[in-house]
């Protein structure tokens, strides 16, 4: 299913900040622990980046984004 333009936009900026959030955290980066720390960082500091449109829990999103995207492993 594709994604929509506002999930589909939602999801390139989520990719850009994880990527620079995994540079200062490379030792959170990677682990499902680290995806949790990331959005805990993206509720409080870049909450922006979650007003998207969501029918679905916003964490099981952001998640499997970076799961598809080879950013995180489980």
């Amino acid at each position: 299913m594709p994604l929509r333009q506002e999930e589909s936009e939602a999801r390139r900026a989520i990719i850009r900040e994880w990527d620079g959030w995994a540079r200062n955290n490379l030792a959170d980066s990677k682990s499902a622990a680290g995806c949790v720390l990331f959005f805990n960082y993206l509720q409080d500091d870049k909450s922006e980046l979650l007003d998207f449109h969501s029918t679905g829990d916003k964490w099981q999103m952001v998640h499997g984004w970076l799961r598809r995207e080879g950013r995180v492993k489980d």
